[in-house]
């Protein structure tokens, strides 16, 4: 029972790492994001073929609602980091402890 316990909570590990590894991932390109500087903004929506139409004022101030945005969602997305991160320890210690217990029940049978 204990094994399965173990494997389960190995599968769970694992699938937290990956999300863990996902908000990371996310994070960073997000934050790049929000560092690009209006010139860069603008650059990269003219090789998209955004804004071409909008005056400079106009992108500005897209721009701006851009980074307001992307500021709070990389914040919500530190937050689920830190959150994720509490998950991944709680797992690691509820790994450990269910592996010191089955080496307690393994050495237990060894002696009778």
């Amino acid at each position: 029972m204990l094994c399965s316990e173990i494997r389960e909570i190995r599968a769970e590990e694992e699938e937290v790492q990956r999300r863990k590894e996902a908000l990371d991932s996310l994070v960073y390109m997000r934050a790049k994001r929000l560092r690009e500087s209006l010139e860069e903004r603008m650059r990269r929506a003219q090789d998209n073929g955004e804004w071409s139409h909008l005056t400079q004022k106009e992108c500005a101030e897209l721009h701006k609602e851009e980074k307001l945005y992307l500021k709070s969602l990389v914040d919500r997305l530190r937050h689920e980091q830190a959150r994720t991160n509490g998950m991944l320890a709680q797992l690691r210690r509820a790994k450990a402890r269910a592996k010191l217990i089955l080496g307690q029940v393994a050495s237990e049978r060894k002696r009778h």
